[in-house]
């Protein structure tokens, strides 16, 4: 993410309305975000790594992909540009604020037999596997201050599977959903894209049969 002081950030802000005399004021080639909370990334250090470098590769990317609804489905409607950047810290009358948690499956542990009966009984070992493909994602984004108080976001909730990830361990009575190693940047980019649909939904950008194409990842509920 960049770091850039609130006085830069605020003259960002301005610079863009300085060609605006009341109502007619230009829109910012760049809005500002900062992530005021995110919960629930991988503990693993490697595969945090991952994860959070695909989600901010995604959300910074020049463009992004979208859906609009077709009859009874969604079919892509191309790419638009993606005007969010993730900042570090930014002035609060300036900058949109989000709030993220995610839910990933349970990691497979493993517990190992004993060498000898008379060997203490191992501790069971947590991989990196996971006991699913799913992924659920709460977003909420809140608008920027603007000399006021804050009116916080409402939360959009997005569950999603990824349909291509390899599964290891079949499933078997002590494990009956087998286990998958899990895409970390896959998951890493698709809750980048569902925080920058939320954003443009909060933002009033987006038409109510448009949505992010969150591939690889399939929806398991029409969000919204």
């Amino acid at each position: 993410m960049r770091r850039l002081g609130f006085g830069f950030v605020a003259a960002l802000a301005l610079g863009a309305l300085a060609s605006g005399h009341g109502a007619c004021a230009a829109e910012p080639s760049t809005i500002v975000v900062t992530i005021q909370s995110f919960t629930g990334a991988p503990a693993d250090s490697a595969s945090r790594l991952v994860f959070m470098g695909a989600f901010e590769q995604a959300f910074d990317a020049e463009e992004m992909s979208w859906q609009k609804r077709t009859a009874e489905s969604w079919d892509s409607s191309g790419e638009r540009r993606n005007r969010y950047r993730l900042f570090d810290a930014a002035a609060p009358e300036v900058a949109w604020t989000l709030e993220l948690t995610i839910g990933l499956p349970p990691p497979v542990v493993v517990t190992q037999a004993k060498l000898k009966s008379s060997d203490p009984t191992p501790r069971p070992r947590a991989t990196d596997y996971r006991a699913s493909r799913g992924l659920t994602i709460v977003a909420a984004a809140t608008a920027p201050a603007g000399g006021s108080a804050r009116e916080p976001g409402e939360p959009l909730k997005f569950s999603v599977y990824f349909p291509d990830a390899r599964r290891v361990v079949v499933p078997s009575r002590k494990l009956p959903g087998g286990a998958y190693a899990y895409p970390w940047e896959e998951a890493g980019r698709v809750v980048a894209l569902a925080a920058l649909e939320v954003l443009h939904r909060a933002n009033d950008t987006l038409a109510d049969d448009e949505r992010a194409d969150l591939s690889p990842a399939v929806r398991t509920e029409d969000t919204p």
